[in-house]
């Protein structure tokens, strides 16, 4: 997928530069190479952290944006580029041209992390996972391979649970909120299509005082549970009967959204 447009995500970077200049050093290799590097070291503080160091009178343990310094930014670029074809090269002055204060730095990197084009790449992924299936799969199996592909887009997903820290750090945050509704309209509307167009493929009719909005909500808020629990506890929860439970609260809810649920049992 091409890269998205980030003069329309980041407020802050050259806010001082005439339109075309600030669109332009926006959408820099530069800028999304400073906004990277920042993510990999959130990334090692809030998800990697394994407490503060006891010994170090000097350390205070976790501070959500403490270590995102200068100098930091740029010993981390020269590691990666250590392991480049084609180095960055970032310094602080290039920083400093973007930057004015470390304050719009990490505003921007928020907007960075949340925008709406990680949640895009997730719906493309799924999406193209879900076109390979075979046509004849009975309901469940589908089901079954549609959970276990959204679970391993979103797990395996290190930036996905970065936003998730963020997100419960700083549920008051102007562009998270923002950010948030647009992501979860995004997965709604998703959904909404995915599922009317699957219950078309196996008969299934919604009952009349549901909507195809309601399944996609429904169906969303038990995934968004399942996935928060994997994170935290290290797996998915399972059913006695093995499955996993995101798995068995769709079987579960079937029958109280479609007037004629025993039609999932035969091949489409």
């Amino acid at each position: 997928m091409p890269e998205d447009d980030l003069s329309v995500v980041l407020t802050n970077v050259a806010a001082d530069a005439r339109p075309a200049t600030r669109a332009k050093i926006a959408n820099s290799t530069e800028t999304r190479a400073f906004l990277d590097v920042g993510l990999l070291l959130l990334c090692d503080d809030l998800l990697d952290h394994r407490g503060p160091d006891l010994m170090d009178d000097h350390d205070a343990g976790t501070r959500l944006f403490a270590g995102l310094s200068q100098a930091r930014l740029i010993e981390r670029a020269e590691h990666e580029d250590a392991h480049r074809d084609h180095p960055r090269m970032l310094t602080v002055g290039m920083f400093r041209d973007r930057w004015r204060y470390k304050s719009r730095y990490t505003e921007d990197l928020i907007a960075y992390l949340m925008r709406p084009a990680l949640v895009e790449h997730a719906i493309h992924d799924v999406t193209e996972a879900a076109r390979g299936l075979p046509e004849d799969l009975p309901f469940g199996e589908l089901v079954r391979r549609l959970v276990d592909r959204v679970m391993t887009v979103t797990l395996n997903d290190q930036l996905w649970s970065l936003r998730t820290v963020v997100w419960v750090a700083l549920p008051n945050h102007p562009l998270v909120q923002t950010f948030l509704k647009a992501q979860h309209e995004q997965w709604i509307a998703y959904w909404t299509a995915t599922y009317e167009r699957l219950a078309c493929r196996f008969g299934l009719q919604l009952r009349p005082e549901y909507t195809w909005h309601d399944v996609a909500e429904v169906f969303h808020a038990a995934a968004e549970g399942a996935r928060l629990r994997a994170r935290v506890t290290g797996s998915a929860a399972a059913l006695s009967s093995g499955d996993n439970v995101l798995v068995g609260a769709v079987h579960m809810l079937v029958p109280g959204l479609f007037l004629n649920p025993e039609v999932a049992t035969r091949r489409p």
